[in-house]
């Protein structure tokens, strides 16, 4: 197969799935009317520095950026989606008429990073019986095709590189652990950064990464530890200079009081208790109900962003939440209530395309709108299913054991934790734009679903194979057994 890498074993073509999901991305990002998902005021952030944006934000996903002086920011954020902005400027200033940028060429430079982990991931079905191949990459386009995540291609979030390089990341750990090869290992450590030094809220899953590089290490590095405990280390510089240089000082203020006015304190029964443990006097039962992007946000003062950070931080409010924990779970659920409608209520098409603001997409939602149906406004089902999940997936990985890989296991267990540990921080610490947040969260359940269909075909296949025990005829037993002095030859 490695010879042949255009069709498996199994019959499953790679072609023919590359060229699926290549078709799928072009009508959804390149042709008329061109999708996407519009401007929250974020893309300013990594593009302010290049004098490049927009006027219109929310009401349409516009296809052409201008660049502008009025648009020139230093905002202080970093991200390794810097790494897909900057050669994206660069073929604009090749191909660009006019001199504005074309939004699609993030969308190109988006959607090859996926074609390549979906060629990446194919030939891993090797030995997988062809039906099961095909209904594996069937469920995987049909998930990681819909406008839930193909949308955000168009974009400037900083939570696509997130995205694309966690499935990356994913797909070189499952080849590494089967094939051995260095230059896969190598990738899984480089995704690693580049998801921990995505966004901020994604920093802490660097850790997990660090931890599986370490705990793997005789499979990953054999012989080679030095270089286990070199992967190991840098992922964690990696997590701690992301918190530390990538983001300005007064981010944590923006965050911690949206999560205490909007997420919290408007669903307590002791207000000025409750602001007292956060380290809050009651002149500050004002802003309850606004978030920092209200009219009236105080944090355009940067006198109040101050004294507000000396006063509270997210350590005070984790300890309030241990305290008070029908506060915290009231906060996640309702979160997660919100989040259930999994595409961002915001517009999807250009400003000249004849659409009507906020207008949103109809093209490739079946699997987002079904997910919509079962999950909006219902958290608590949201997150049983996801427990539900992990606990099939895991069970399934150790009824499997003997037929996979060694280091399978550590990796589904990193996995759950990634994504456990995603859902509480994105839900936790961030109450505002919950269907965005919690991207990663959704594209790592998604990826639960797909490793549980493979793992349940195995697991079929093994019981179906198996070979039935022969029957003995009782009055037989004593005649058919081998002499004492032929069990000797009879066991060689």
């Amino acid at each position: 197969m490695m010879r042949d890498r255009t069709r498996s074993p199994t019959g499953v073509s790679c072609r023919a799935v590359l060229a699926a999901a290549a078709l799928i991305l072009i009508w959804q990002l390149i042709l008329p009317p061109v999708v996407g998902v519009a401007n929250n005021g974020d893309f300013i952030k990594l593009l302010g520095r290049y004098g490049l944006g927009t006027t219109d934000v929310f009401q349409h996903a516009n296809t052409r950026y201008t660049f502008n002086d009025s648009y020139r920011w230093e905002s202080g954020y970093q991200s390794s989606e810097l790494l897909v902005i900057v050669p994206a400027l660069a073929i604009n200033r090749v191909l660009s008429k006019d001199g504005s940028f074309d939004i699609r060429i993030m969308g190109v430079l988006h959607g090859g990073l996926f074609l390549f982990a979906l060629f990446l991931f194919v030939p891993l079905l090797d030995g997988t019986r062809r039906w099961a191949a095909s209904t594996v990459c069937i469920l995987a386009l049909a998930l990681f095709g819909d406008f839930l995540y193909v949308g955000y291609l168009n974009t400037f979030y900083m939570d696509v590189p997130a995205y694309l390089f966690l499935l990356l990341g994913v797909v070189l750990y499952l080849r590494a652990i089967r094939w051995g090869r260095r230059w896969d290992t190598l990738g899984v450590v480089v995704c690693g950064i580049l998801v921990a030094t995505a966004k901020p809220q994604y920093a802490i899953l660097g850790l997990w990464i660090a931890c599986l590089a370490w705990w793997e290490r005789d499979l990953l590095w054999p012989g080679r530890r030095r270089s286990a405990i070199f992967a190991s280390v840098v992922l964690v510089l990696a997590v701690g200079i992301d918190v530390r240089y990538f983001i300005p000082e007064d981010y944590s203020a923006t965050t911690t009081f949206n999560v205490i006015f909007k997420g919290t304190l408007p669903y307590s029964s002791h207000p000025d208790r409750d602001l007292a443990e956060l380290g809050l006097d009651s002149s500050y039962r004002r802003w309850i109900g606004l978030t920092a992007f209200s009219a009236g946000s105080p944090l355009v003062d940067q006198a109040f962003v101050r004294s507000f950070m000396a006063r509270t931080s997210y350590r005070k409010l984790a300890f309030f939440y241990l305290r008070h924990p029908a506060a915290g779970w009231g906060s996640f659920l309702r979160t997660l209530d919100e989040a259930g409608r999994m595409r961002i209520p915001m517009g999807n098409f250009d400003v000249n395309s004849g659409q009507p603001p906020l207008a949103e997409t109809r093209s490739f939602v079946a699997i987002s709108d079904a997910k919509q149906r079962v999950f909006f406004h219902h958290g608590l089902r949201l997150f049983l299913s996801f427990v539900s999940l992990s606990a099939l997936f895991l069970a399934l990985l150790v009824w499997n054991g003997d037929r996979l890989p060694k280091g399978a296991l550590a990796g589904g267990l990193v996995l759950v934790g990634m994504s456990a540990t995603n859902l509480v921080v994105s839900a936790m610490a961030e109450v505002f734009d919950p269907t965005r947040h919690l991207l990663i969260f959704f594209a790592q359940y998604d990826l639960l679903l797909v490793a549980t269909a493979w793992l349940a075909f195995a697991y079929a296949r093994a019981r179906w194979s198996a070979p039935s025990p022969p029957t003995l005829d009782p009055d037989r037993v004593e005649s058919r057994a081998p002499a004492a002095g032929q069990i000797g030859r009879a066991h060689v």
